[in-house]
């Protein structure tokens, strides 16, 4: 039996899906020790042809093709009804993973027992450009074993379903949306059903990241979206998921007040986020203050208020007569003065979010600077 099975659904992903499968191809554990599926989501560039190459090429690769196109998400469901090994992990087609992650990852399974494994992420963009650290990824600092998420509530902004190794224990909690957040309810679910968790500092994994498809993207179909997973994500009764959704309902919110989306757009995401957050409450506000005290976005008064207006006069109190407040934001750089990357070394500085912001840090204080981002 393989010892892992690695899931990568693909769509038009011809310009860097050779780096992704090299990498799984070349890990030190070997890839006769890993079941490779991969899921053609209909595409149609070269992308079927590089898959038929390494499929031939090498017996543990596995072909499933969609007939349409079904989306990331359901294309992994399908994946994981084939998988025949006790792990799985996934990984996205224009990503790529470090050479030892699964042979180390595994190793550290087999000593803790533990049947989650979460290991370190970093954005990819092919420029000297460093993205900065976000809220979903926390990075591990030290190999540890922790028996519930209770342990680290933080770890539930670790929302990405590809740094991480499961067990089969945990296959039934892997079920994926078909939507653009995909990832959420799946991910958390086994998070919070885990028994054991072992966050590794020794392996990484590479999200490459497109610099011309950022905030300037964001659609009110995300708006949408991002609120029905809130929805999904408070039938788990859980209260670390509800402090992720305040995260969750921060952003749309923040959306809502930076992008001039057309009326009936802005009814219309406001309309799904207040039918989706009815939960929230002012314990949940501030217990993700108290986790976050620095962060950026942060709307008490309004998700407070979210139910105690109409969408129309929700939007005119909060958007149109202050809406120069609320898209205030706070950019932060980090500085490794040889101690790693920590709250307690980096400065912020607030600006109002444009296409083309130029902002000055003042580093005088730090006498010795490995790194920043």
């Amino acid at each position: 039996m393989n010892k892992l099975s690695v899931i990568i659904p693909v769509y038009n992903g011809e310009e860097y899906l050779r780096e992704c499968l090299d990498s799984v191809v070349n890990q030190s554990i070997g890839i006769d020790n890993i079941e490779v599926i991969i899921v053609n989501d209909n595409s149609t560039d070269n992308s079927l042809n590089i898959i038929n190459e390494y499929c031939d090429k090498y017996p543990s690769f596995k072909l499933i093709s969609n007939n349409s196109q079904l989306g990331a998400g359901e294309s992994r469901n399908k994946a994981i009804g084939e998988v025949s090994s006790d792990y799985l992990t996934f990984i996205d087609c224009d990503d790529f993973i470090s050479l030892n992650a699964y042979e180390d990852s595994l190793l550290k399974i087999e000593e803790s027992g533990a049947d989650l494994l979460i290991f370190n992420w970093e954005t990819y963009t092919g420029t000297d450009y460093v993205e900065p650290i976000n809220i979903h990824q926390q990075n591990t600092l030290e190999n540890k074993l922790i028996n519930s998420i209770d342990e680290n509530p933080k770890l539930i902004f670790s929302t990405p379903s590809w740094n991480k190794i499961y067990h089969k224990s945990l296959f039934k909690y892997l079920k994926f949306s078909n939507a653009l957040y995909d990832d959420n309810l799946a991910v958390v679910s086994s998070l919070i059903n885990a028994s054991k968790i072992f966050l590794s500092k020794d392996a990484t994994y590479f999200y490459r990241k497109n610099l011309t498809s950022t905030t300037e993207n964001i659609t009110p179909q995300h708006g949408i979206d991002l609120s029905e997973s809130i929805k999904e994500l408070y039938d788990l009764n859980n209260r670390n998921v509800a402090l992720l959704n305040v995260k969750f309902i921060n952003d749309v919110l923040f959306w809502i007040y930076y992008y001039d989306w057309s009326i009936p757009d802005e009814i219309a995401v406001i309309s799904k986020l207040r039918e989706s957050a009815y939960n929230i409450s002012a314990k949940d506000l501030d217990y993700f203050k108290q986790l976050f005290p620095d962060y950026e976005v942060f709307y008490r008064k309004d998700c407070l208020d979210l139910n105690n207006f109409d969408s129309e006069t929700f939007l005119a109190k909060y958007k149109y007569f202050n809406r120069l407040n609320k898209i205030k934001s706070t950019a932060s750089l980090y500085i490794d003065n040889g101690n790693g990357f920590n709250e307690d070394s980096k400065i912020s500085v607030d600006y109002i979010p444009q296409k083309n912001n130029k902002l000055s840090f003042d580093l005088t204080k730090f006498s010795n600077i490995v790194s920043i981002r």
